[in-house]
């Protein structure tokens, strides 16, 4: 069953969930407390994919810890066609340089500026932005937090 969630006076169908890892979900390569126990939640209504150039490792602690393999991917290019391959209604969690494309190409954009900071272009294409992934996430979790977030 996929996630509604209205704003606006629409209703909004999401069927996939692709997020960043390193600098998103995780600090230094590892997931912050709270972020499998959110996934695995997201996993009932979402596909989610987690999407990783690998920079500190870690990818079969976060597999073990989610029970989603996370894929290979670093460049923006690549996660950009990696969201365009998908159908149905896509949100995206990141925070770097290489995830302009994946935020871009999105039906819902939410930006975390965690503990690395977040790159600044991203501001242009967000549509939310948070402090943590647990708030990110949370925002999925309990829609009515979204609702309020884009009402126009």
């Amino acid at each position: 069953m996929p996630l509604l969630i209205s704003w606006s006076g629409q209703v909004h169908e999401f069927h996939h969930l692709v997020c960043d890892l390193n600098g998103t979900l995780a600090v230094d390569g590892k997931l912050v407390n709270g972020v499998s126990q959110r996934l695995r939640m997201l996993g009932q209504s979402l596909n989610i994919a987690i999407l990783t150039a690998a920079t500190h490792g870690g990818t079969e602690t976060v597999s073990r810890d989610t029970g989603i393999v996370p894929v290979i991917i670093g460049t923006t290019e690549d996660k950009t066609q990696y969201i365009q391959s998908l159908t149905g209604g896509t949100i995206a969690i990141g925070n770097g340089n290489n995830d302009f494309g994946m935020l871009t190409a999105a039906d819902l954009a939410i930006v975390v500026v965690g503990t690395e900071g977040a790159a600044a272009k991203l501001l242009s294409v967000a549509d939310v932005l948070v402090y943590s992934p647990l708030d990110g996430l949370d925002l999925l979790l309990y829609p009515k937090r979204l609702t309020a977030t884009l009402r126009a």
